[in-house]
């Protein structure tokens, strides 16, 4: 299988109606009767605790916060901060990527080189970047926060700085957020390394994790590290579950462009304690 020097995995951008051609036209993939009240909440939660940062969803499960996003924010100073970043590496170690996967990891890097989230990059970034993900045990926000400051060392850039740049919003089941239950931001060890308010949790319903984490259909292909800059994953999926997929995902980034969810979300923001903060009160 050939490899890709860019590291590119394609995922279509609901953004462009004019890319899309006719593929949002037909049956979405299926949801729920909640949904989109469930995401709305969600997007608004995302965003307060994202502090005014720069924020870039990990993986394929957030892809629907990110879609909606997209529409609510389209005409703010926010539109070009949202970033999609398909990665899957749930259960791997650092070392094993660097012994097992070596030209994988050297396309990883240069996607995130492409996005804007090399050391150099991150060190000299005006605002925090936060990476955003559903969250179960939080392995994969340390995996790669763990890359990001080992490549750093590898390029002679400043581990600290990039640390000082990263902060985790990790979207939780509310039921397990509740006192005496397993807090991620406590428990796992990286997190000693940066400040408390570095490691944000959002709490949503069990239906909306398990539906975005367990049983949605992604518009992306699932990108583990044996695919990282594989030819496969540059070209357009064009799958019936990928199409499916990608209509909803238009329909979220179209009905966030309305008005009344803009209403609906506005309305959102303004009960989140951040309110009480400049940056938050402008957007």
């Amino acid at each position: 299988m050939e490899m890709s020097t860019s590291g590119f995995a394609f995922r279509w951008d609901v953004s462009r109606p004019e890319q899309l051609g006719t593929l949002p036209r037909g049956e979405p993939a299926p949801d729920y009767p909640e949904f989109l009240a469930d995401l709305r909440a969600c997007c608004a939660r995302v965003v307060a605790c994202c502090a005014d940062g720069r924020p870039v969803f990990v993986g394929r499960s957030p892809e629907s916060v990110h879609d909606h996003l997209a529409g609510l924010l389209a005409n703010t100073r926010w539109r070009d901060r949202l970033t999609l970043l398909n990665l899957s590496v749930y259960h791997w170690t650092a070392d094993e990527l660097a012994r097992q996967e070596p030209a994988g990891l050297a396309a990883l890097r240069a996607q995130l080189r492409r996005l804007g989230l090399d050391p150099a990059a991150l060190a000299a970034a005006p605002r925090p970047v936060v990476l955003v993900d559903l969250v179960a045990s939080g392995s994969t926000l340390g995996l790669l926060q763990e890359l990001l400051r080992g490549w750093a060392e590898a390029e002679g850039v400043d581990p600290e700085a990039v640390r000082r740049r990263l902060r985790f919003v990790g979207i939780v089941d509310r039921h397990g957020h509740r006192p005496k239950h397993w807090l991620w931001s406590r428990h796992v060890e990286w997190a000693a390394e940066y400040r408390p308010r570095a490691l944000r949790s959002v709490a949503v319903p069990w239906r909306l994790w398990d539906y975005l984490g367990n049983r949605q259909r992604k518009v992306s292909r699932w990108n583990p590290p044996m695919r990282w800059g594989r030819e496969e994953m540059a070209r357009p999926p064009r799958e019936t579950e990928h199409v499916e997929a990608l209509r909803l995902a238009a329909w979220l980034h179209d009905a966030g462009r309305g008005r009344a969810e803009r209403e609906r979300f506005a309305a959102a923001l303004a009960a989140q304690p951040e309110m009480r903060e400049r940056w938050l009160r402008a957007l």
